[in-house]
């Protein structure tokens, strides 16, 4: 039958199927190689390890390209079994009859008809089980780059015009023309490169500040040399094949080896530029490892290396990576099965046998599906998005963030923002029934779980309702006070107006008797000087409630400046600590602040440290400050 009467889907499907198998025996092919180039590379340096690997991968890809167009060339009916391979140059055909007369036996006949009879039989499930998965790793590249657009264009914050000038400046040393932009984002956890034609760079918030200068320079750089290599183009061409071969444990050993000898690169080129080898690997060490790619599938033996460690050793000791256990046997096994295949289908006679047909044509590699994620700058894609920032890091309670509400006697409803998460407890009896965070409500049966994460919220909004209450019990006392004299005010007043009716009476009574007695117009007048001095004292009583009420209000307004100025104090501090290096962030901080000392999460400070911050902070004798300290937050007057 000729390929003509083959349907096009059928031939293309056939084709499909024979370059995905063949490319297992080539790919154990490209293992044997790559092991041999990294022996007889083990000094070179990292670019020219790079290339190697590089061009390995694309000679790889045009091979199947090759196999892919002769294998459609030669598809037809399906009774043909098309098995020609590189080792014999043998046509094996469906027909035992014939094909016995050119192999040793009859068993090796039937295995490897067997074989070629499945490949051929199954072709339309072998292309179906690949597309799926080829499918779905194409669906997380377009989410990859859904998520590269979205830190592009949310969360950015602008950086200091000194630091776009400091990254100018390094892209002039690196020979690169394009215009970089750097950008602060809230959106990423370790500094990366984003775009390609218009490349951005995306650090973290705070991570400008929180580092030393040479470090945060070490680190741009490395960045900078991703853009000056162009990276982006390989790390495409790299998806791609771990898309198309993700079965195949050659290829995306080979990929995860360009990942490591890319980083290399950059390594060199960073500190190339800053000539300090200790400062690059303590920003390595401070910052962890940076990731240029997406996490792709790989081998297990490449999944253990401590590619940090491995990074730090090559750039102290200037050796390159060698191969491990796993990775020898690997190569090894690769060599022996491509001699048992070489052999298998090996001529074993010395009949005539049909010459092979011609080498395989280089052909382009196939074109591009939707673009992975920009060269590995980010993590995986698709994380959740993260809640809103706080001004600062940490945790802080304020008047706002803890509003405790006495339901009765045995419920309480707290409110509070701790760790940049807003809580909303209810607890009855002392047992916490009710639990939001962030808005989000927690089931009663999954309480128990947030149990350590509930009990420094809880303490520390115990501590402020406990201080909040007793302000509260003292205005309590002014105003029972206050309206004590009220009470008192209102006798007089009503005191008062009695005795004016009375002396009303007394002087209709004297106005009628006037010509009676004088004596009783006498009494009438002293009566209505009594009831004068009853007023005067009822309005001085007036007055003195309206005192102690300004009072109660005075206290009330000093309690309230207190508090807002020891948290202006405290943040302050906090500040100091940061500014000196001693602490990073507010997470599970605790100090202590005396005249004798300083200790910090633990550890006592320096005395230059401490001394500053006495002398800033511990203005009046006797005073100290705690964070979280044994339980005890605030300032403690010793005197």
């Amino acid at each position: 039958m000729e390929n003509s009467f083959m349907p096009l889907s059928q031939k293309l499907i056939h084709a499909l199927s024979w370059t995905l198998i063949h490319s297992l025996w080539q790919g154990m092919v490209l293992a044997v190689l790559t092991g041999l180039l990294l022996l007889t590379m083990r000094k070179a340096r990292p670019a020219l390890r790079y290339n190697g690997l590089a061009g390995l991968l694309f000679t790889f890809m045009l091979v199947s390209g090759g196999t892919f167009w002769l294998e459609y060339g030669q598809a037809s009916g399906a009774v043909t079994l098309h098995a020609y391979t590189v080792f014999g140059g043998t046509d094996v055909t469906s027909s035992l009859s014939t094909s016995a007369e050119n192999i040793r036996g009859a068993d090796q006949e039937r295995w490897l008809n067997q074989l070629l009879d499945f490949g051929t039989r199954h072709a339309s499930v072998i292309v179906a089980v690949w597309f799926v998965v080829f499918l779905l790793k194409s669906v997380k590249a377009a989410t990859g780059l859904y998520y590269i657009r979205r830190i592009r264009h949310h969360g950015i914050r602008p950086v200091p015009q000194a630091w776009k000038e400091r990254v100018a400046h390094l892209a002039r040393k690196l020979h690169i023309s394009t215009r970089i932009v750097l950008m602060e984002s809230e959106l990423v956890q370790v500094p990366l490169v984003a775009g390609f034609l218009k490349p951005v760079i995306l650090v973290p918030i705070g991570f400008l500040t929180n580092l030393p200068y040479s470090q945060v320079e070490a680190i741009l750089l490395h960045e900078l040399a991703h853009i000056r290599r162009k990276d982006y183009l390989v790390n495409l061409f790299q998806s791609l094949a771990e898309n198309v071969f993700f079965f195949n444990p050659a290829v995306l050993w080979l990929s995860y080896l360009l990942r490591e000898e890319r980083e290399h690169c950059c390594d060199d080129l960073a500190i190339a530029i800053t000539q300090n080898k200790s400062s690059f690997v303590e920003a390595l060490v401070q910052f962890q490892e940076y990731k240029l790619s997406r996490s792709a599938p790989a081998l297990a033996f490449a999944g253990r290396r401590n590619h940090l460690l491995d990074r730090i050793k090559r750039i102290i000791y200037n050796n390159n990576k060698q191969l491990d256990a796993m990775e020898k046997v690997f190569v090894a096994a690769s060599l022996l099965t491509i001699a048992a295949l070489s052999v298998a289908f090996s001529p074993t006679s010395q009949t005539e046998v049909p010459p092979p047909p011609p080498a395989p044509r280089e052909a382009p590699a196939p074109p591009l599906p939707a673009p992975p994620p920009v060269l590995g700058e980010v993590p995986a894609p698709a994380p959740p998005p993260a809640p809103e920032a706080p001004p600062y890091p940490g945790s802080a309670f304020s008047a706002d963030t803890i509003s405790p509400k006495k339901k009765g006697t045995s419920v309480s409803t707290y409110h509070m923002t701790h760790n940049d998460k807003r809580y909303e407890i209810v607890e009855r009896e002392g047992k916490i029934t009710e639990l939001k965070i962030d808005g989000v409500a927690i089931p009663e049966d999954k309480i128990e779980d947030y149990r350590a994460e509930l009990e420094p919220v809880m303490a520390e909004a115990r501590e402020h309702q406990k201080q909040a209450e007793l302000h509260r019990a003292q205005a309590e006392v002014h105003r029972q006070q206050a309206a004590e004299h009220r009470k008192q005010a209102e006798v007089h007043r009503a005191q008062a107006d009695g005795m004016r009716h009375e002396a009303e009476a007394m002087r209709e009574q004297a106005a009628q008797h006037r010509k009676e007695s004088g004596s009783l117009r006498a009494s009438t007048a002293e009566a209505r000087s009594h009831a004068d001095e009853a007023r005067r004292e009822a309005e001085v009583h007036r007055q003195r409630a309206e005192v102690h009420r300004k009072e109660a209000e005075e206290h009330r307004r000093k309690a309230e400046t207190k508090r807002a100025e020891f948290e202006k104090m405290q943040e302050e501090l906090i500040n100091d600590l940061m500014q000196a290096g001693t602490i990073q962030n507010k997470t599970n901080l605790s100090y202590k602040l005396s005249r004798e000392e300083l200790i910090v999460n633990g550890i006592k400070q320096p005395d230059a440290l401490h001394q500053k911050l006495r002398e800033k902070y511990l203005k009046e004798t006797g005073v100290e400050l705690f964070y979280n300290w044994e339980g005890k937050r605030g300032i403690m007057y010793s005197r």
